[in-house]
């Protein structure tokens, strides 16, 4: 199919109109073609890139505009920004459910921009401003010097750049036409906005330079512990990636559902991260990881209301090792660089028994709510599968360490699972937000880190990540490993 814009102006947003109104789709091309940046918890989308450029030749414009990044927070640790940020008009008005951001740098600054995940509709006149602003988090132990920091603050205007991806909700037409359940818009983001860090408040500014001029002193007292701790990040980091480079593998299932009367059926794919637990290759990860369709609503609508089956020969796991090769020339999982099922080099050993509740879902093409019976989380949201081979290096247990609200550990694992070509682990620094049995951290999990270990500086595991911010105590890891 060929899609015509209209103009500069609307060709982003027509663009992705097209792409999620029309019928007869044909977008495999530009689905391998972008399976490789897309984050792990978008995977399984239908992905379709915005053109370089527009028809007469010139540079095509973003849907997305990036208003104003302006101060909110700043203390000893690091400074935290708000940027208000914007969506085009649209032909015909959608649903965006989701943004995630990847790679994000502030003038040469990394930067993290935390997911944003509520809900809002575009606008066919007017563009649409997100309900909140994006939260952005510039660590100072993460720098070798905050001299950058002070020179930024200065300046009226900033330059953003990075990659953002935005997922469009579906209806039940769009699905079919898509031929899946959801549709996301790789944006790369390359914008300079206006820079508000102190706007009419001149005793803040005094108070922020301050701080900044004590951290840049390197004989004070907050400079030297500064330091300490950017050593002491990067000592730990360095100790947990070769541990992680021993120990972690992504875990990759593939299943497909089918309808009875007609045998069509559809593949789904789903990843996140196991670690070894023996030396003769047990891996433990989340059962969600390895049995998805019992725990995601969406999935579990489509078999009640559709009457649709998991093909239980559809099945495959697959795990490769920290820096294995995962994605084969046509950006797709490559199986045979990795352990699984096919080969039997990979097996599922031993999960909890399943245990399910009910739970009300809103439909996202209506405004009707059905009550679905979900695989429940916690402690039974764990599975042990076994590599074929021995010798392996695992990560110690650490089921009896007392863990409390506020402390700082590490999550190992694969933080956008199969969106790059090989299997890069990373170390992130997490804290602990209560412990009641389980253990919630203060942020939500970045896609691809279900089954991630959660970690002391020494390498223990005290839990198992599951849900987007409930990890699962290693207490009953022991329990479940022979």
């Amino acid at each position: 199919m060929k899609l015509i814009f209209r103009s500069r102006k609307f060709s982003a947003a027509t663009f992705l109109l097209c792409c999620i109104i029309s019928v007869p789709l044909r977008a495999d091309d530009k689905q391998k073609d972008q399976t490789a940046q897309v984050p792990e918890e978008l995977r399984g989308a239908k992905v379709y890139k915005l053109p370089e450029d527009s028809k007469d030749g010139s540079p095509a414009e973003s849907p997305v505009i990036y208003r104003k990044l302006a101060y909110k927070d700043l203390n000893l640790q690091r400074l935290v920004l708000n940027m208000w940020v914007s969506v085009k008009p649209f032909d015909k008005s959608v649903t965006v459910s989701r943004i995630f951001f990847q790679d994000v740098q502030a003038n040469g600054i990394p930067v993290r921009v935390e997911p944003y995940a509520t809900e809002f509709k575009t606008s066919k006149k007017d563009p649409a401003d997100l309900p909140a602003p994006l939260q952005c988090t510039i660590t100072f132990s993460d720098l070798e010097s905050v001299v950058p920091i002070k020179e930024m603050i200065d300046r009226e205007k900033i330059t953003i750049t990075g990659q953002s991806f935005i997922e469009v909700k579906l209806n039940t037409l769009q699905k079919i036409a898509v031929r899946a359940k959801r549709l996301v818009l790789p944006v790369p983001l390359k914008e300079e906005m206006p820079l508000e860090m102190f706007s009419g408040s001149p005793m803040l500014r005094i108070a922020a330079s301050g701080i900044l001029a004590t951290l840049a002193d390197p004989k004070s007292a907050a400079a030297i512990a500064l330091a300490k701790e950017h050593l002491a990040r990067m000592a730990g980091a360095r100790t947990l990636e070769q541990k992680g480079s021993e120990s972690l593998y992504l875990v990759y299932t593939e299943y497909a559902l089918r309808d009875p009367k007609s045998g069509a059926s559809e593949k789904f794919s789903q990843s996140g991260t196991g670690f070894l637990l023996t030396v003769d290759g047990q891996l433990a990860t989340a059962k969600r990881v390895i049995e998805p369709w019992k725990f995601d609503p969406q999935t579990v609508l489509m078999v009640t209301r559709d009457h649709l089956e998991l093909d239980p020969n559809s099945v495959r796991h697959a795990a490769w090792p920290a820096g294995a090769t995962i994605l084969g020339g046509d950006g797709m999982p490559d199986l045979a660089t990795g352990s699984n099922t096919d080969k039997q080099t990979l097996q599922v050993l031993k999960t909890p028994p399943d245990t399910f509740e009910k739970r009300e879902y809103q439909e996202p093409d209506s405004t009707e709510k059905v009550t679905l019976d979900l695989h429940t989380g916690g402690k039974n949201d764990l599975a042990l599968l076994k590599l074929s081979g021995d010798k392996f290096q695992p990560l110690p247990l650490a089921p009896d360490l007392p863990v409390a609200a506020g402390a700082k550990l590490s999550l190992l694992g694969f933080p956008f699972g199969l969106s790059q070509p090989k299997a890069t682990p990373k170390p992130e620094e997490v804290e602990v937000a209560k412990v009641q049995g389980s253990i919630t951290l203060s942020h939500t999990l970045s896609p691809g880190q279900s089954g991630a270990p959660l970690v002391t500086p020494e390498g223990k595991v005290v839990a198992l990540c599951s849900e987007p911010a409930l990890c699962i105590s290693a207490s009953f890891l022991a329990k479940l490993a022979p």
